[in-house]
């Protein structure tokens, strides 16, 4: 039986991390593509020795322009089509960044990062893939109630969800986008940004994520890495009628209604 083919793109370390060995434990070879060589290598060993699937690294940036579409020809012809993709964006270099500090560059950098490459990943799976999939934007409910330090990932991320719609529409028969809302969970760089934002404030990086992590949610608590992985295996499996949607996991964290 022929195995299904995963791309993940930020597949080195935190959600992307734990996408890819979602996709795994699905049976899926993977392309698994991140800027760092060294980790992208052994999470690429660690998940192919763990779920007895071949894991290809490959090194790329998903801010340069071309590495989104070489990464999409060099799944197919390793993988022999792709059959599901996971976006897992990370953050821009600067951030946290409160609307007064932001740079010109720091929108360009997430208008590169956030929607220049998902625009090429869809033209890219139309182009090449051989196969209709399903393909999984990770984003946060904070697009919704910005918070100051993530002002321009937030604003500019904004925009998947009518990317997602676009690709739906003009791709109905190559691609199932889905954009996956998420909130909180204990990645390393999630812990990297609320201790940045602790240390400018004066505070532990304890209170900080009790109070403006944990507390959001009715269960006192972040997401569990499981769960997540739990939740990609569901959407990859999902009826082909869950198209062009929009999925929130956030654990009522979010005080906005998503259309």
């Amino acid at each position: 039986m022929e195995r299904c083919g995963g791309l993940v793109l930020g597949g080195s370390r935190g959600l992307g991390f734990h996408a890819a060995r979602a996709l795994a434990s699905l049976g899926c070879n993977l392309v698994i593509v991140a800027r760092g060589r060294e980790a992208l290598e052994k999470s690429a060993k660690d998940i192919s020795e763990g779920f007895g699937v071949d894991v290809e690294p490959l090194v790329g940036d998903l801010r340069k322009k071309g590495h989104v579409e070489n990464a999409v020809i060099h799944a197919v012809q390793t993988l022999g089509r792709v059959d599901a993709v996971v976006a897992a964006y990370g953050n821009i270099s600067r951030e946290p960044l409160t609307l007064r500090e932001a740079e010109w560059e720091d929108w360009i950098e997430a208008a590169a990062l956030y929607l220049a490459s998902t625009s090429s990943l869809f033209k890219a799976l139309a182009s090449y893939n051989t196969a209709k999939a399903t393909v999984i934007l990770l984003s946060s409910f904070t697009v919704a109630e910005p918070m100051d330090p993530l002002i321009v990932s937030d604003a500019v991320r904004a925009g998947l969800s009518r990317l997602v719609k676009s690709a739906a529409r003009l791709y109905p028969d190559r691609i199932r986008p889905i954009l996956l809302i998420l909130g909180s969970f204990k990645t390393p760089g999630a812990m990297r940004t609320l201790e940045r934002i602790a240390r400018s404030r004066g505070e532990s990086l304890e209170n900080v994520w009790r109070r403006e992590v944990e507390m959001l949610s009715p269960l006192a608590r972040s997401g569990g890495l499981d769960e997540f992985e739990e939740v990609i295996r569901m959407l990859v499996r999902s009826p082909d009628y869950m198209h062009g949607a929009t999925v929130v996991f956030d654990g009522a964290s979010g005080r906005v209604s998503w259309p």
